[in-house]
């Protein structure tokens, strides 16, 4: 157990560590709250712990993110049940932003390069997502390192978006590609 520990907080200074632990219990007590009370609670602790957070937002019971530090948000942001930020790179995003349930958007990626040290032990590498204004994505969209998901974008559900798109476009499949414009 100490060695497992000792590879994965090697990388970690104390003051990440102990945030993390913060976030994490003030995430859980709010994050399961049902009803308005739950709505309300949950936005004010991201009011605290976002690096920015632009307005109300709706966010569902059940929601993980970690990082939040490191999570920007607009106005009117929407969030539902399942869904997993990280926000380990930074994650930016715009105003009117809609995500459905088990949407997962990470902004950090393993090394996988040469046998040694195992993948366990390796730092992620930082990898910013951005995702501009009024975008929706749809159930278990998946949002890769790297990405930016330009203005007025749909994602269809179940996609996995590997690259930027472009304005006003519509995606599906995984990789993520588009089948038409908004206009």
């Amino acid at each position: 157990m100490s060695e497992f520990l000792r590879d994965k907080l090697a990388n970690v200074s104390f003051g990440d560590l102990l945030f993390s632990q913060v976030e994490a219990f003030a995430f859980w007590f709010a994050g399961g709250l049902p009803g308005l009370p739950g709505f309300a609670l949950r936005a004010l602790v991201y009011k605290i712990f976002f690096k920015h957070l632009g307005g109300f937002c709706w966010v569902q019971p059940g929601v993980t993110v970690v990082q939040s530090n490191r999570l920007s948000v607009g106005k009117h942001f929407g969030c539902n049940t399942g869904t997993y930020i990280n926000a380990i790179g930074g994650v930016q995003m715009g105003d009117y932003v809609l995500l459905g349930s088990n949407v997962t958007i990470s902004s950090g990626m393993h090394p996988i390069d040469g046998r040694t040290p195992p993948i366990f032990s390796r730092p992620a590498i930082p990898k910013p997502i951005t995702i501009e204004d009024d975008v929706w994505m749809g159930a278990g969209v998946v949002v890769m390192p790297g990405v930016t998901i330009r203005r007025g974008c749909v994602i269809g559900a179940n996609s996995v978006v590997t690259r930027d798109t472009d304005e006003y476009g519509i995606y599906v499949g995984a990789p993520a590609r588009r089948i038409g414009t908004r206009d």
